[in-house]
């Protein structure tokens, strides 16, 4: 609201007026708000259309004389507490708390440069002087974006393409350091484009239940090659190695169809929700993917659905490389106990798709044994009893939930500590 608010502020302001559909816009935001502010905003409406200010507004809070900030340094005077705290010269382990680098990439679409340099500078915006900018940018329109990045993320004249963020922990241990100390330049790979065509980008798709094929020209895995047959035995011995059960290159192939499915379509309920919690309706439910997680996720952020649709690709990322699908995470065993049930979904029954020259073994579709195998323990499906699903915004915190503290879904992400775990570094795909 106070997005829409400002914008309208700033389209009345540029151009005395506003168009009907903003007028209706105003006309919700000042019903919505409570009576003091909505009268506040109809008065900055008129003012904006007319273009007439107040030169000078009525102060409403002045510093204290005996401030103890007020032009304090570090020659002995007192200091406020964050600089205390979290001072600006510290080392990473100099500091006593954690440390998390977020890095965010945005990129606009500026359709208009003249109305996107007049927005910012009603705003507030000074651009560089001349003898500041290069001949590619000489009317400083960087500038001029990367202040509406900054405070309203909108002007009129351009549009958002991209949002996305990155970010970890820094760790002493792993040599990590703060960006003002680091030696090495700060690096973040936000993967390649998700656009791209799976010959770019092999996660970029993937069959889905009712497709025939995909595309032949997009390779896929080699998962007769990735996860070679034993040779046959038919002793039947209860030692005999031969006769162990395989996790067979048809079992493979279907189990990374299903992952990378429930990947893309973490990444679209993320992208659709945003911060917004999962909702259920009377027209069914908002987040596909998501609302098949036990209630108490519902309510998480757009990092971790992120992280959780990551998840989803590291383990595809195992299948890719020949290796068994290993959880080192939670949340990694909850998206793979929803892979191998979606998994039977994918089985083509046209004797000319890739899937069926795969060759054949008597392990093959075994997913109960997948399950078996692949986990440590299934404790995490806890969380779909009625105990945590039931009066799931209580079970939400900490504090009072029953949930236990490993499975609360604040600590999906965190390493088991007895597997491998994921480079930090590996970032989002899409």
């Amino acid at each position: 609201m106070a997005q829409h608010a400002a914008r309208l502020l700033s389209c009345a302001a540029l151009y005395g007026a506003l168009t009907e559909q903003e007028e209706t816009t105003a006309h919700k935001i000042a019903t919505v708000l409570p009576d003091a502010p909505a009268a506040s905003f109809r008065q900055a409406l008129e003012r904006a259309r007319a273009g007439v200010w107040p030169s000078a507004a009525p102060a409403l809070f002045s510093w204290p004389a005996d401030d103890p900030f007020e032009g304090a340094s570090q020659d002995g005077a007192e200091l406020p507490v964050s600089a205390i705290r979290s001072p600006k010269d510290a080392r990473l382990a100099d500091l006593p708390g954690q440390v998390v680098r977020v890095v965010q990439l945005r990129e606009f679409h500026v359709y208009d440069q003249a109305k996107v340099r007049s927005a910012a500078a009603a705003g507030g915006w000074e651009p560089m002087p001349d003898e500041e900018l290069g001949e590619d940018d000489p009317h400083d329109l960087v500038g001029a974006v990367m202040f509406g990045a900054e405070t309203t993320g909108e002007l009129p004249g351009m549009d958002w393409l991209t949002d996305a963020q990155e970010g970890h922990l820094l760790l002493p241990a792993r040599g990590d350091e703060v960006a003002d100390w680091s030696t090495e330049a700060v690096r973040i790979n936000f993967g390649t484009g998700w656009r791209l065509p799976r010959a770019a980008n092999p996660y970029a798709g993937s069959l889905r239940p009712g497709d025939s094929t995909a595309d032949p020209e997009e390779p896929q895995p080699d998962f007769a090659s990735l996860f070679a047959l034993p040779g046959a035995c038919d002793c039947e011995e209860e030692d005999c190695g031969k006769c162990h059960w395989t996790f067979t290159p048809r079992t493979a192939d279907l189990l990374f169809s299903a992952l990378v499915e429930l990947a893309d379509a973490a990444y679209d309920d993320a992208a659709e929700l945003g911060e917004h919690p999962v909702a259920q309706d009377d027209e069914g439910v908002w987040g596909f993917f998501l609302s098949r997680l036990p209630r108490v996720t519902w309510r998480q952020n757009l990092q971790w659905r992120r992280d959780l649709a990551r998840a989803c690709d590291d383990l595809a990322g195992d299948l890719q490389h020949g290796r068994w699908p290993q959880p080192s995470c939670a949340a990694e065993e909850m998206v793979l106990h929803l892979a191998l049930g979606d998994a039977p979904a994918y089985l083509e029954a046209d004797n000319a798709s890739p899937h069926q020259a795969l060759p054949k073994h008597r392990d093959d579709y075994d997913f109960d044994a997948c399950s078996d195998f692949f986990f440590q323990d299934h404790d995490v499906l806890w969380l779909y009893e009625s105990k945590y699903s039931e009066g799931s915004g209580e079970a939400a915190g900490l504090g009072s939930s029953p949930i236990p503290a490993a499975l609360h879904p604040d600590n999906w992400f965190e390493d088991f500590g007895n597997i491998p775990a994921r480079s930090p570094e590996r970032g989002h795909r899409r």
